[in-house]
């Protein structure tokens, strides 16, 4: 387990698996997972850890703020922005621990993350990203009261909506809805190659909307479409195969 500090203070912890010599660093931004209790959410990836570590890949699962052993209120977010801080700081740690090319990788609102990282941040851009399931847009409209909390969040920022993996908060939810509308609406600022992993029995997401967004990048959008996967897509092993293989083209050479 390791800490850094994001930007505004918030200690964030994440998990490295290290080869002897990794060729490439994956920096993996996990689902939206707040609840308190139970297992932290790079639990879920340890054999996925384990797997890329074996295959000489530097792998660092952040728990995001709000989530897991990481600081900040339990599912709320007062700026998306803060998230990108967050990421960036990540990537900052892992370039002094490892001089390799580093391609980011995320599931769900990671996704999300991780795309509107693409489309604002300057500097080093990271070698390429891999897009799981992305919160674009949801596959069933949320509740008329969530909404309503949603617009009204300036009054109520920290406003309860939702239960157990679903919970957020009504600032959460206006700042994860302000998100997507920008992801969508900035895509051409993305520069960078993509691999976007969707599954046809997503009951989560739009995939549709998914599909048109990495049409919309053009060359630098690459899709791999499972139709009879669900939205959970990085547990199943032919997914972490296919990520495998679109790892190798960005390991660094002797």
């Amino acid at each position: 387990m390791n800490h850094i500090n994001a930007p505004d203070g918030t200690p964030l912890v994440y998990d490295a698996y290290e080869p002897a010599r990794p060729g490439v660093a994956v920096l993996l931004l996990h689902d939206w997972q707040p609840q308190p209790a139970g297992p932290p959410p790079a639990d879920r990836f340890v054999e996925l850890g384990t797997q890329l570590q074996d295959a000489g890949c530097a792998a660092y699962f952040l728990d995001q703020r709000g989530h897991g052993r990481s600081g900040g209120r339990r599912g709320h977010l007062s700026r998306f922005s803060q998230l990108l801080g967050d990421l960036q700081a990540l990537r900052r740690a892992v370039r002094r621990r490892q001089d390799v090319p580093q391609v980011l990788v995320g599931h769900g609102f990671g996704a999300l993350v991780v795309l509107r990282y693409l489309e604002t941040q300057p500097g080093e851009p990271p070698a390429a990203a891999v897009i799981a399931s992305p919160w674009l847009a949801a596959r069933v409209r949320p509740a008329a009261w969530k909404r309503l909390a949603a617009r009204l969040a300036d009054l109520w920022p920290t406003l309860p909506t939702g239960r157990g993996a679903a919970f957020m908060t009504a600032g959460a939810r206006a700042e994860l809805q302000w998100a997507r509308r920008a992801v969508l609406a900035d895509y051409q600022r993305i520069e960078r190659p993509l691999l976007f992993m969707l599954g046809g029995a997503d009951g989560a997401t739009d995939t549709d909307v998914a599909r048109r967004f990495a049409a919309d990048l053009g060359a630098h959008a690459t899709v791999q479409w499972y139709p009879d996967l669900p939205y959970d897509l990085l547990t199943t092993p032919r997914v972490r195969e296919a990520l495998l293989r679109f790892l190798a083209g960005y390991r660094a050479t002797a």
